[in-house]
């Protein structure tokens, strides 16, 4: 036997409450955590042939036959860190990090012109960079007891703000003081004699106006092809000046740069047993060596063009 009972309908209004128990959202933090892990970004690699190197012995980075050189850096240890945990950055947009940018500047100092050699690195840095200008940051990293964060962190900060400028060529960053007296033609002439090759070429078209291709190589003792290449540069620079003559094509230095040779005091260490050039017209005992491979300059300022 059933007995029915009869209850009385009750007023039911829906909960607005939502759940706001930590571990729901402790698990989608985790769920998503793991989805970026997992979500491994693929790419494809293209084909590459391997050759021994014909830069034994060289400078790292040298240009062999004249190609162009594009100098890499490394990455920095923390980031390889983070792109071996989280590899889909690689391929992430760059516009979704620059919402990061403005963390940098909480709880920092802002770095600007007047206050920048505040730092004894930097001004270190500057110091180095003013005696021995047009150095590409690899050279600059090799001569000054800093790791190349540091340095590569400091040098973008002084040119950030003005005291460094940069110029590219062949692929390598040079730096000068941006306040150096030095004119274009100036600049480019102190990176080329940077190089070993084109110090030797340039020493020896100096010294020998009018030489030929097979000339100039027996005497700077590079190949020929080499020092075509060479030549072809530093005729795109405007450097020398090619005529040719029958069959054979002559080479002398322009006349701007052959004056600026004459005009600036390049000092140079003596070294026993190198071969030395006297450089017609300069200061008293400063000789030009074109195997030497430190150079300092000391401009001479131009009558009527800068003031001593």
């Amino acid at each position: 036997m059933f007995t029915a009972r009869r209850y009385h309908q009750r007023d039911h209004t829906p909960s607005t409450s939502t759940n706001t128990r930590p571990g729901g959202h402790l698990r989608l933090l985790i769920l998503s955590i793991l989805f970026l892990v997992l979500l491994v970004a693929v790419a494809d690699a293209t084909e590459y042939t391997v050759r021994p190197s014909r830069n034994v012995g060289q400078e790292p980075g040298m240009s062999i036959s004249g190609e162009k050189v594009q100098e890499v850096d490394p990455i920095p240890l923390w980031l390889f860190l983070l792109l071996s945990v989280f590899p889909q950055l690689t391929a992430a947009p760059i516009e979704t990090l620059i919402p990061l940018k403005a963390a940098g500047y909480l709880g920092y100092k802002r770095i600007c012109k007047e206050n920048a050699l505040e730092s004894p690195q930097r001004r270190k840095i500057l110091r180095f960079v003013k005696r021995n200008p047009g150095l590409h940051f690899r050279e600059i990293l090799r001569r000054v007891p800093l790791t190349r964060g540091t340095l590569d962190y400091h040098m973008k900060t002084m040119e950030s703000v003005g005291l460094l400028k940069t110029i590219l060529e062949r692929g390598r960053t040079h730096y000068f003081v941006a306040d150096a007296p030095y004119s274009a033609e100036e600049e480019t002439l102190i990176i080329a004699l940077r190089n070993e090759s084109l110090r030797r070429i340039i020493t020896e078209i100096y010294l020998n106006q009018g030489a030929c291709n097979e000339e100039i190589a027996e005497n700077v003792e590079l190949s020929g092809t080499t020092v075509y290449e060479h030549l072809r540069y530093l005729e795109d620079l405007g450097v020398v000046i090619a005529e040719r003559d029958g069959r054979c094509v002559r080479y002398t230095l322009a006349e701007n740069y052959s004056r600026i040779l004459t005009d600036m005091r390049i000092i140079i260490p003596n070294r026993p047993g190198a071969r030395q050039h006297p450089l017609e017209g300069s200061a008293p005992g400063r000789d030009i060596d074109g195997l030497l491979s430190q150079l300092r300059f000391d401009p001479v300022p131009h009558v009527g063009d800068r003031s001593s």
